[in-house]
């Protein structure tokens, strides 16, 4: 290694813009490149399930990198504690679980 030869660092924050600044123009040029035809996938599920690929990206079924995107939420509604069937599920916790408490 040769003697006197250092690297200078630079501030956080002007680190974190220019990590920024690359960031954005990476993403510029993959976008330029994909309306020319170039794909980046890293994932080829998407191959398999649509007949184009492309299409698909443009219409947000997958994303640039191949990932398939979800076709509906997952199931994120309440459990309303008014219900017959939520009362049954209480029950069976309280004695698989031992709690010896119900309702």
């Amino acid at each position: 290694m040769e003697e006197g030869k250092f690297i200078e660092l630079i501030p956080q924050d002007e680190f974190e813009k220019k990590a920024h600044e690359m960031a954005e123009a990476n993403l510029k040029k993959m976008l330029e490149n994909f309306e020319q035809g170039v794909l980046y996938l890293r994932n080829y599920m998407g191959v398999s399930l649509f007949k184009s690929v492309r299409r698909a990206i443009r219409r947000g079924h997958i994303s640039v990198f191949g990932d398939i995107y979800p076709r509906r939420p997952f199931n994120n509604r309440k459990r309303y504690k008014g219900t017959d069937t939520y009362n049954k599920r209480r029950i069976y916790e309280s004695i698989t679980h031992k709690k010896g408490k119900i309702c």
